[in-house]
């Protein structure tokens, strides 16, 4: 197997297969869902995340991403599942969605942070830090964020968001864990928003305001163009985590069990 994961509850029950957003792993799925009661949860590291560092930066793809799932379901035996994912993870949902409608029931596009164009300009920063990182080692990129004006302005107007891109200094310094964040950042998870109209499946769209890297325009849209969804916000991550972890709970529970 070639994707590190960990799972939550029992393997009697209703399988969930959530994946983690980009710079992040598996264990900000399993923090997430405490109180899922009556669900298995299956959280990959996707490659250059957590324990899963053996990949090279040319997997680095939505489209390779979505084929690990399917390889993954299929060395545990998951012929269909619930299917979920936050940021990143929305994109590589909908990308299995659409390339493999026949292995996904419920779907869960939580935060989602991608369209159909590549380089969203609300995540350059993240991407950029891989590529500082790579060209100059740590000291070198945080001196580059630190004199980003774009970063500096993300600093005065919502300083946990800016810490949540530092925070990406504390990873693994890999070749696979730097490249992650700016090959992925270059690639887009399906063609149009128009292609997403293909999806049937049942589908909640979550968001949280105060949220630059995952901007509520992006979940608008894949929420007018997913013909069978309902959406919900939730307390500000940044700003609000305890209430924020509640009410997603919560929320899941009930469309997982409707």
């Amino acid at each position: 197997m070639r994707l590190s994961y960990q799972t939550i509850g029992s393997a009697s029950d209703s399988p969930l297969l959530f994946l983690h957003g980009l710079g992040a792993g598996s264990v900000q799925t399993t923090s997430a869902f405490t109180h899922l009661d009556g669900h298995y949860v299956i959280a990959p590291d996707m490659p250059g995340h957590g324990e899963s560092q053996d990949f090279s930066p040319d997997d680095m793809s939505f489209d390779n991403f979505a084929d690990l799932v399917i390889e993954l379901m299929d060395s545990l035996g998951l012929d269909t599942i619930n299917l979920g994912g936050l940021s990143m993870g929305s994109g590589i949902s909908l990308n299995i969605a659409l390339r493999y409608p026949e292995r996904v029931k419920k779907l869960i596009l939580l935060r989602p942070s991608w369209l159909s164009d590549k380089k969203p300009n609300h995540l350059k920063l993240v991407a950029f830090v891989g590529q500082w990182i790579e060209q100059g080692g740590i000291d070198f990129a945080q001196q580059k964020l630190k004199s980003d004006l774009d970063f500096q302005q993300l600093s005065a107007d919502n300083q946990p968001v800016a810490d949540s891109i530092t925070g990406l200094f504390g990873r693994p310094t890999t070749a696979a864990s730097t490249a992650v964040l700016y090959k992925m950042w270059q690639d887009a998870p399906f063609s149009s928003p128009e292609a997403l109209s293909a999806i049937a499946n049942p589908s909640l769209v979550l968001t949280t305001s105060r949220d630059e890297l995952h901007p509520q325009s992006t979940a608008d849209v894949i929420a007018t163009h997913l013909p069978n969804a309902q959406t919900a916000d939730l307390p500000p991550r940044y700003h609000d985590s305890k209430s924020y972890g509640v009410a997603l709970n919560t929320i899941v529970g009930k469309f997982l069990a409707c």
